[in-house]
């Protein structure tokens, strides 16, 4: 008999406090395995979806109207800020929707989060379409995930328009040799494409095993065409290789849809030879625009993520 079964005869025969005092004596000795996930864990301190919210009514609002709805859930987030003063005029652009496009921790729980903000510009003579203009706000912020729900946050300043971002310097290509568009990778990749985006065929007949890959939907197209295919290696421009070979390639290709409508779109793929043919075995939307170092990876959300 047990010495834990011992101690809750032996409480029984003294008295309903002793049982209590008995039971609470822990079983086993074995660690506690921890919980997968906690309600912390759950949470997040980043403020982009607050800043974006928040920037978006404050731009709506107007001092004229701080009792109107949009000023009254605006506070929630920032209860001391200043609203615009459009003094009851209609504004001169008109928000169409706003998106965070940065968020950084300056200190602590201090966060800046820029949003950009698209406008139109009425014509007032309607003699031509709206012109549409982007602006940029940084919002501050101060964060919290320590705080039941979704955590809590507080917006402590008027936001304050700046430049918008400029275009970074393109890194060389990373796959420098352009394949035959009559060659084995690029009626392989043709064929895919075909299934991965106009669903003619299943997807994993072009898969490796081990691979699995949902096709996209809701796209409509009517055709597809692979414009160019390059690789990182030049053993990918000829006959298939040994089973086993691999390759990364940079395909680029355009969808057609049912009203004529073209899309250029790009993938990087990992191919693998077997049984005479390229196989797909990770595929990644947006072609790599430099070359992979030891340590980049690509998540399994990306990819058709080998099991």
């Amino acid at each position: 008999m047990s010495i834990a079964r011992l101690g809750v005869w032996a409480a029984l025969a003294a008295g309903p406090v002793a049982l209590a005092v008995a039971c609470a004596v822990p079983r086993s000795s074995a660690p506690e395995q921890p919980l997968a996930a906690t309600a912390a864990d759950l949470r997040t301190s980043d403020p982009a979806g607050v800043a974006t919210l928040f920037c978006e009514l404050w731009l709506r609002s107007d001092t004229d109207a701080a009792d109107a709805s949009t000023a009254r859930a605006l506070r929630v987030f920032a209860p001391n800020v200043d609203l615009p003063d459009l003094s009851g005029r209609t504004a001169a652009q008109e928000l169409q929707r706003a998106v965070a496009v940065r968020s950084a921790r300056l200190a602590g729980e201090t966060w800046s989060v820029v949003v950009a903000a698209q406008f139109t510009v009425p014509d007032r003579g309607a003699k031509s379409a709206p012109a549409a203009v982007v602006r940029y706000f940084a919002v501050p912020v101060t964060a919290s995930s320590s705080a039941a729900g979704v955590g809590e946050f507080t917006v402590t300043a008027v936001p304050a328009e700046v430049a918008g971002p400029t275009t970074a310097k393109a890194q060389p290509p990373a796959m420098a040799d352009v394949l035959p568009s009559n060659g084995a990778v690029a009626a392989t990749l043709g064929e895919f494409f075909r299934a991965y985006l106009l669903g003619v065929g299943e997807v994993d007949r072009y898969l490796s095993p081990g691979t699995s890959l949902t096709a996209a939907r809701g796209g409509g197209y009517t055709s597809v065409t692979v414009d160019r295919v390059a690789a990182d290696t030049d053993r990918a421009g000829g006959l298939v290789p040994a089973d086993g070979s691999t390759a990364r390639v940079e395909a680029r290709v355009t969808a057609t849809d049912a009203a004529g409508g073209r899309w250029p779109m790009a993938y990087s793929l990992a191919l693998t030879s077997r049984s005479g043919r390229w196989e797909v075995t990770a595929l990644r939307a947006g072609a790599d625009s430099q070359k992979p170092t030891a340590t980049s990876s690509t998540t399994p959300a990306e990819k058709g993520e080998p099991r």
